[in-house]
């Protein structure tokens, strides 16, 4: 009986016939003539996308010991997949899974006969984020059809992407405008100019310094090395209102139906999290389109909201929490990956989104009114 999937079959050999196609593959010397020779992760899998083989790259990236036994399994069970234990079989059945660069490349690699080269990005149950580059090639051994599946780690490239790309060209602006505004000084002016300047300065500097801020937490949070710095009596809408004069070159409304509260929890963190929620809302809207932020209490937590009158297209759905995952191009996509980082594993909270054609997209962000532990 065939079990129905939301993208890859589920189905999977026996462990009678995932022991034979290892010995096969092993009679045939792949193990001599591969494992020696290539630098990367590499898995030999059987038609059902399972493990028959692996190298001793794979066991060195894992951190595990020779013995270590991953027949039988698929890729994302291997590499600890947060979707990899959902779904009716596991490693490539979810919906999610319709948007993995692995198993769309073995699927192809399968169905077409030919080596196929992707990008995959993997968050683990741990909340760590794996990038990698994968290849998948057609490989006949014996009256048995395998999938030869390599893996390079891309992690630290993206980084170098991302800072290069994003943090750079944001800095970039950000003394553009310092420099221009301070040339301005330097004309002939009245006192009402003079002071618009100053305070553009002022709100340049400010921006620059978060920027490099945010990119220094960031870091630290992905090596876990951040440091929660808790500050009691936070006020709501007091935050709420510092980040709408920061934004105010868009028009960032504040939901009437909002609601004064105190709150103790990393104020810069919860700053940082809502300043990407807004600037991921006025990058999806229109320039006379209105992005309006909210707070309000339900019972023992805290919930900051910032919509969006646009939909977001269900792919995107799947993959914007990913390290790396962007709508716009190489070296960006952190924004929304900080966010849950930051917001989940340091502020203890919940981070999440509702969309539909009808009503925008909604970012959100629930955090405990007093911080736990």
């Amino acid at each position: 009986m065939t079990v129905k999937t939301l993208f890859a079959p589920a189905e999977r050999a026996t462990p009678e016939q995932v022991e034979h196609d290892a010995q096969v593959l092993a009679q045939a010397g792949i193990v001599d003539h591969i494992t020696h020779v290539i630098p990367s992760i590499l898995m030999v899998l059987n038609k059902e996308r399972q493990v028959v083989y692996s190298n001793q790259r794979l066991q060195e990236f894992l951190d595990v010991s020779p013995d270590h036994d991953v027949l039988g399994l698929r890729p994302g069970e291997i590499l600890d997949c947060i979707h990899s234990t959902n779904g009716c079989g596991g490693c490539g059945t979810t919906e999610f899974c319709s948007q993995c660069g692995a198993v769309k490349a073995i699927l192809k690699s399968q169905d077409e006969q030919v080596g196929v080269e992707a990008e995959c990005r993997i968050t683990t149950q741990s909340g760590k984020a794996l990038e990698f580059n994968v290849w998948a090639s057609p490989y006949h051994c014996g009256d048995s059809d395998f999938t030869i599946f390599t893996i390079i780690d891309i992690h630290n490239e993206k980084r170098r992407q991302a800072l290069e790309q994003t943090f750079f060209h944001d800095m970039a602006n950000v003394l553009m405008a310092i420099t221009g505004h301070s040339k301005l000084l330097e004309m002939p002016h009245d006192e009402e100019e003079a002071v618009h300047s100053i305070e553009a300065i002022r709100m340049a500097s400010k921006e620059l310094t978060s920027e490099i801020w945010c990119h220094r937490k960031l870091l630290q949070a992905e090596h876990g090395e951040l440091e929660v710095e808790l500050k009691p009596g936070i006020n709501s809408l007091v935050l709420v209102n510092e980040l709408r004069t920061l934004c105010s070159e868009r028009k960032l409304e504040l939901d009437s139906n909002s609601e004064e509260f105190e709150l103790t929890t990393d104020r810069t963190l919860l700053f940082r999290v809502l300043f990407n929620m807004v600037k991921n809302a006025n990058e999806a809207a229109a320039l006379d389109e209105t992005v309006t932020i909210s707070c309000r209490r339900e019972d023992d937590t805290g919930i900051f909201s910032v919509h969006n009158p646009n939909y977001m297209p269900r792919p995107v759905q799947l993959q914007v929490f990913q390290r790396s995952f962007t709508t716009k191009g190489t070296g960006h996509g952190v924004g929304s990956y900080s966010m849950r980082l930051f917001g989940e594993t340091f502020l203890k909270g919940k981070v999440g989104f509702s969309t539909s054609e009808q009503t925008g997209t909604t970012f959100y962000i629930a955090v405990p009114l007093e911080y736990p532990g």
